[in-house]
């Protein structure tokens, strides 16, 4: 009886953060097979989602951002963003284009106009010196702690950096928390470009340790972010920890040649 009790909750849980998924970008269905030219009644926030992440200009001139009208500004969005995911690059919203935007991702922005596997924020920012301090938001769950430990190791393995803790969290080069954002399964964490050093977990999120049903493993997104905080942006390598999306019950926990390929680039070691 137990163990069936158990398999119910499972089933269930899976059953909610599959529903919370589909529900977030449920808006996408609607838009299905419309082109430049038709007026759709809310296709505006497919437009604001592709400002979000890195596909239209954030400047608040912009007017045609709010329209409803399927027009030049939305079909361009979308041929980049096939174009970067390696879609079809038809600049309307079909079925694979939708099944990708659907995933739950990181919150930091692409670069589309990069390279065209791993990429650097807008102007190459880094870090003045490779020994770097990090610490954790006092009241960060205690489960967030080794994992996030693990992925700094990672990048060190790889690198000539060096992460020490440091029990001021104030003073650290990395800042790290978990904070309220916008719901499960959607921006699971948004880090920054350096020199600015700070990491936050979607605390909405069911972050968990390895591969459960329903969860989002911390140190798999740990990883992706510590690679924005030294500088990397998102890489078109699906296999790469550097990739926007990240699916449920999933652990991507070794970084790839991409990875390791960029940082070098980025900081000539």
């Amino acid at each position: 009886m137990a163990t069936k009790a158990w398999l119910c909750i499972i089933t269930l849980l899976v059953f909610i953060f599959s529903a919370s998924a589909e529900n977030a970008f449920e808006f996408l269905n609607n838009f299905r097979g419309y082109h430049k030219g038709d007026n759709i009644e809310g296709i505006s926030k497919l437009k604001k989602h592709l400002q979000d992440i890195g596909y239209i200009n954030s400047d608040p001139r912009n007017s045609n951002i709010t329209s409803n009208i399927f027009d030049d500004l939305l079909e361009s969005a979308l041929k980049k963003y096939q174009s970067f995911y390696n879609l079809n690059v038809t600049g309307v919203v079909d079925d694979d284009t939708v099944s990708l935007m659907s995933q739950p991702r990181c919150g930091v922005p692409d670069s589309p106009a990069m390279r065209p596997d791993y990429a650097f924020f807008p102007g190459k920012p880094t870090w003045w010196t490779y020994n770097l301090t990090f610490a954790f938001a006092p009241g960060t769950r205690g489960d967030a702690i080794d994992p996030v430990a693990n992925a700094l190791e990672d990048w060190a393995s790889v690198s000539p950096f060096k992460f020490s803790l440091n029990n001021i969290f104030n003073n650290a080069n990395f800042k790290i928390s978990f904070v309220p954002h916008d719901g499960p399964l959607k921006d699971l964490a948004n880090s920054y470009a350096p020199r600015d050093g700070r990491l936050h977990f979607d605390e909405a999120e069911n972050w968990v340790i390895g591969k459960v049903p329903g969860g989002i493993d911390i140190e798999s997104v740990g990883l992706h972010e510590i690679g924005h905080l030294l500088g990397l942006a998102h890489s078109k390598d699906p296999k790469a920890i550097m990739y926007a999306y990240f699916w449920p019950n999933t652990v991507k926990i070794q970084l790839q040649p991409d990875d390791i390929q960029g940082l070098k680039a980025l900081y000539n070691f």
